[in-house]
C-alpha cells in the first residue's frame, strides 16, 4: 500500500528545524509559535512511524532517518521554490549582490553576465569577491557560489556539482610529441597554490605519488588566478578545479597535457542566508546559473557523475 504523503506545512517545519537544530529558531523563521512547530514535527513523526529528532532538553539532533530525510526534503523544497519563481514569478527590481571567487568571476562569470543582463534588465547584479576567505560572507552578499567540504547549518545550500582537479599548462610547455605519461608530466615545474594547499598533494596521491621531494614544486602563487596566468605563460603545470579553467581550455590558452583528472574533495554550492531563500532576484539568478553550467561543454566533461 502506497504511503500517504506528509503535508507541505509539516515538511517545511521539518526542513527548517533540521537545518537550524532548534524548535525556537524554526518558529522564529516560520513566524509561528514554538508549540506549532513542535506539533507539526510530532504529527510528521507519527505519520512516518519513525523518530526524526532526538530531544535533549532544549537541544535537538537528527536521527539517522532524520539525516537522510532532511537532505531530500531540503532539495525538494528548493526545487519547488525555484520552479514557482521561474514559471510564475516576476523578478524584483533592484540590486543582487553575488559572491564569487575572483578567478571564477573574471574568467567564467563576467563573460556570460551580459546574457543575464539582457534577459533581466531590471536586475542589477553586483559582484563581490573576498580576497582572503573562501567562506560565504552573508553580511556582504545576498548569495554566493562557493566550494566547500562541509556545510554550515545556519546557511542554505543548493548543490551545484562535484568537479575535478585538472592539470593544465600552456600548449607550448611540451614538445610536439606532447605528454604521454605521468613521468613526463612530472619533469615540468608544478605550480603550488597556497590558498588550496591540499589540491596538489591530493592529485599526486591519486596517481600513486606519495612523496614530492624529487619534484620541482614552484611556490609563490597565492591563488588560482595567479597560478593560471603562470601556466598560460609557460611556467609550469597548474592543478586547478575545472570551474576555474574551462574558459581558458575552450579558448586554447591552456591544454590538459595528461587526461588524469581527480575528483575534488568537496563540492560546489550556491549558498545564502535564510532571508535570501525567498528572494526572487536570487532565484532567477540561480536558475540562470544552472543553465550556464549546463551549456559549458568543457566544464561538463570534468563533472563527476
Amino acid at each position: 500500500m502506497k504511503r500517504r504523503l506528509p503535508s507541505l506545512n509539516a515538511l517545511r517545519a521539518f526542513e527548517v528545524t533540521a537545518r537550524l537544530l532548534s524548535f525556537q529558531q524554526a518558529a522564529n523563521e516560520l513566524n509561528v509559535t514554538h508549540s506549532a512547530v513542535s506539533h507539526q514535527i510530532k504529527k510528521l513523526e507519527q505519520d512516518l512511524a519513525a523518530d526524526l529528532f532526538v530531544r535533549m532538553g532544549r537541544r535537538v539532533a537528527l536521527t539517522s532517518h532524520g539525516e537522510r530525510y532532511y537532505q531530500d526534503v531540503h532539495d525538494a523544497l528548493q526545487i519547488i521554490e525555484r520552479s514557482t519563481e521561474e514559471i510564475f514569478g516576476e523578478p524584483d527590481h533592484g540590486k543582487l549582490v553575488v559572491q564569487f571567487y575572483m578567478g571564477i568571476a573574471s574568467r567564467w562569470l563576467v563573460p556570460r553576465l551580459g546574457h543575464f543582463r539582457q534577459q533581466y534588465p531590471s536586475l542589477n547584479v553586483e559582484l563581490f569577491s573576498p580576497y582572503f576567505s573562501w567562506e560565504f560572507e552573508k553580511g556582504a552578499s545576498d548569495l554566493g557560489v562557493i566550494y566547500s567540504e562541509e556545510q554550515d547549518r545556519h546557511l542554505s545550500y543548493q548543490y551545484l556539482f562535484k568537479g575535478s582537479l585538472v592539470p593544465v599548462c600552456s600548449p607550448a610547455l611540451f614538445d610536439e610529441q606532447g605528454c604521454d605519461s605521468l613521468t613526463k608530466l612530472l619533469t615540468k615545474p608544478l605550480l603550488h597554490v597556497s590558498e588550496s594547499p591540499k589540491n596538489l598533494a591530493h592529485w599526486l596521491h591519486q596517481q600513486g605519488v606519495m612523496s614530492m621531494e624529487q619534484l620541482e614544486i614552484k611556490e609563490g602563487y597565492d591563488n588560482y588566478q595567479l597560478a593560471l596566468e603562470a601556466a598560460i605563460a609557460g611556467q609550469g603545470v597548474a592543478f586547478v578545479p575545472a570551474f576555474f579553467c574551462s574558459g581558458d581550455i575552450a579558448g586554447g590558452k591552456l591544454v590538459v597535457p595528461l587526461d588524469r583528472t581527480v575528483p575534488e574533495i568537496g563540492c560546489w554550492y550556491v549558498v545564502c542566508s535564510a532571508t535570501s531563500r525567498a528572494n526572487s532576484r536570487a532565484n532567477y539568478f540561480v536558475s540562470w546559473l544552472h543553465k550556464m553550467i549546463d551549456q559549458d561543454a568543457i566544464l561538463q566533461q570534468y563533472l563527476q557523475r
